[in-house]
């Protein structure tokens, strides 16, 4: 995946944090206090997808 250009990777983790936060938001209700660990799938997608941006490049 990382031969893919920059900006499509982006653009992929980006919509992978916003389904999952569309999720939790969905979800919040049925969920209860554990609806924020809806958003961790898609912040670990993003950063894998985009590993250079965990140096700050």
């Amino acid at each position: 995946m990382l031969k893919w250009p920059r900006w499509v990777r982006i653009v992929l983790g980006a919509a992978a944090v916003l389904l999952c936060a569309a999720l939790a938001l969905l979800l919040g209700p049925h969920l209860g206090d554990s609806w924020p660990f809806l958003l961790l799938p898609g912040a670990i997608i993003f950063a894998c997808l985009n590993p250079e941006l965990w140096r700050g490049d």
